[in-house]
């Protein structure tokens, strides 16, 4: 089994995977996350039995998170984080069927009871969940318990043993032949974020019935649906195929024909990229083995997805020694922002890597590092924070995506070019830099900002953003934001109905005499002076 813990408190965090004896409770793995957004994307990648869970968090709540869990099917034991003041929260979560929860400050003894209590509940449902199976067989589905069958085989649910599986088949009275060969066939439908761009969020179940559906027009004709398994791993979604190899022979022909046509038109109507593995015929016993090798020949697959291929096709050859990319001229491009002939440049390589069978999943990582070290440091050399520039969703998306296929890389290597040298135009430029400055101190001038949070706020280090202040406007940004705040006050200081002990704060001052200094300083009257004179 495995586990989560999520607390926007790095500390509690640990204390809490350091403190428990998991391996007590049966857990293998115990995953962390400091917010609902990385909790969520964690949940869709792994098979999470448990969830340790503060309630209260500053980007989303616990109980967002479990109303999003029972929204998505997932049947999670939640424990919640607590405290005493704030106990209605749990009585909402248990609402959501959580299991219990733990009073903070953390107890390490309460903690396990109530891990007894979940695991309990776990066992209980499985329990539940081996009799519904049972009460299927009752009612004449056999069609689903051999799609769960071919589901425990691929997942090694069942032991990889003849014997063991002849007693599964017989159990679950199947009409399966335990002892001929099988041929699976992996189809890989790529990373669930691409799917969902253009199925929407939450359709990828919807993707994959349709998936299902032109296999079975197409290709897999009179093959039953209880031989399909779809499933995921780290995000890329799979759907198998188990067949009797007798059967293959005119699937095989109708692929080695038809390819290119079945491919395209599957593109067409799934809005995506599906790439065929074709495996070697094998035992049921030896089903996972064929599983786990097409999926690592998939994930080293990175230049030639859109196609078929064979289980003892060699897709990559050799990798690259050194440096795959010409770092020097990268650098000489970017240097001198010249966008079209550094794009052309990554593109040219690319391909040429892809075409001499040199692209894998660790190729494309080294690439990716290389060329963010490359960019990371020319930023750093105008000045320009990062990780800050690069810090949106849309970015962080093509970066996750961009070691899945060489069409991802590429898209990441546009993306991380053009925003690089476009943003160091508009810097060069400065007006645009310096409006957005000035926007920034109109839009938060009643908080207490610093010089820091306007630099952060157009990506640059707070030095070169004082000195290109300064240099654009005359005046240094600490004396624009205090102008700006004195020109407020005057405003609100001509109503005849303020309050003058009010105005200070209104314009961002937390001390009434430091503000009434500041205020004669530019004006050369005090706020009541300057009150009564205007409301003469």
């Amino acid at each position: 089994m495995e586990a989560i813990v999520i607390d926007d408190d790095f500390p509690t965090v640990d204390v809490i995977v350091n403190a428990v004896d998991w391996d007590k409770f049966h857990i293998e793995k115990v995953h962390k996350a400091y917010n609902i957004k990385t909790a969520q994307k964690l949940f869709e990648e792994n098979e999470i039995s448990l969830a340790i869970c503060d309630i209260e968090m500053p980007m989303g709540s616990g109980l967002d998170l479990i109303k999003w869990a029972r929204e998505n099917s997932f049947d999670t034991e939640f424990i919640f984080l607590t405290s005493h003041e704030k106990f209605d929260y749990a009585r909402q979560a248990i609402e959501y069927k959580a299991s219990g929860y733990v009073v903070k400050p953390f107890n390490a003894d309460r903690m396990e009871a109530e891990l007894n209590m979940a695991l309990q509940r776990i066992h209980e449902k499985q329990e539940s969940q081996k009799a519904s199976i049972y009460e299927e067989w009752y009612s004449g589905n056999l069609e689903y318990v051999e799609a769960m069958f071919w589901l425990d085989v691929l997942q090694q649910r069942i032991v990889a043993d003849e014997s063991v599986i002849s007693k599964e088949i017989e159990q679950r009275r199947l009409n399966i032949a335990p002892e001929i060969d099988y041929r699976l066939y992996i189809i890989s439908s790529g990373n669930i974020e691409q799917i969902e761009e253009s199925w929407g969020a939450g359709r990828a179940g919807a993707y994959e019935k349709e998936l299902v559906s032109i296999l079975c027009e197409r290709i897999f004709i009179g093959i039953s649906e209880s031989k399909f398994v779809n499933y995921r791993v780290k995000g890329i979604v799979y759907t198998a195929v188990v067949v009797e190899d007798s059967k293959t022979g005119i699937i095989n022909e109708r692929m080695s024909v038809g390819d290119a046509e079945i491919l395209e038109e599957a593109r067409e109507k799934l809005k995506n990229t599906i790439t065929i593995y074709i495996g070697n015929p094998c035992s049921i016993s030896k089903l996972y083995l064929a599983k786990t090798h097409m999926e690592e020949l998939d994930k080293n697959n990175v230049a030639s997805k859109g196609k078929i291929f064979h289980e003892n096709d060699e897709i990559v050859l050799a990798s690259e020694k050194g440096h795959m990319l010409d770092q020097q001229e990268i650098r000489l491009l970017l240097n001198e922002k010249k966008k079209k002939e550094l794009l052309n440049l990554l593109k040219f390589s690319m391909e040429n890597l892809a075409a001499a069978k040199k692209l894998d999943a660790a190729a494309l990582t080294e690439i990716k590092q290389d060329l963010l070290q490359i960019v990371f440091v020319y930023l750093h050399s105008k000045e320009i924070q990062a990780t800050q520039l690069f810090a949106n969703e849309a970015s962080e998306s093509l970066a996750r995506q961009s070691t899945d296929s060489l069409m991802n890389m590429m898209r990441w290597q546009v993306y991380i070019i053009s925003t690089t040298l476009d943003y160091v135009s508009e810097v060069e430029a400065s007006d645009s830099i310096v409006s957005r400055a000035k926007a920034f101190v109109h839009e938060h001038y009643k908080e207490d900002i610093s010089r820091n949070e306007i630099a952060e706020s157009v990506y640059l280090t707070p030095e070169y953003m004082a000195k290109m202040f300064k240099k654009e406007t005359g005046v240094s940004l600490k004396q624009y934001i205090t102008d700006f705040r004195i020109d407020k006050a005057k405003e609100l200081l001509s109503r005849a109905d303020v309050r003058i002990s009010d105005v200070a704060t209104e314009v961002g001052f937390d001390n009434f005499s430091y503000f009434s200094t500041v205020f004669k300083k530019n004006t050369g009257l005090t706020p009541n002076e300057y009150h009564n004179q205007t409301n003469g």
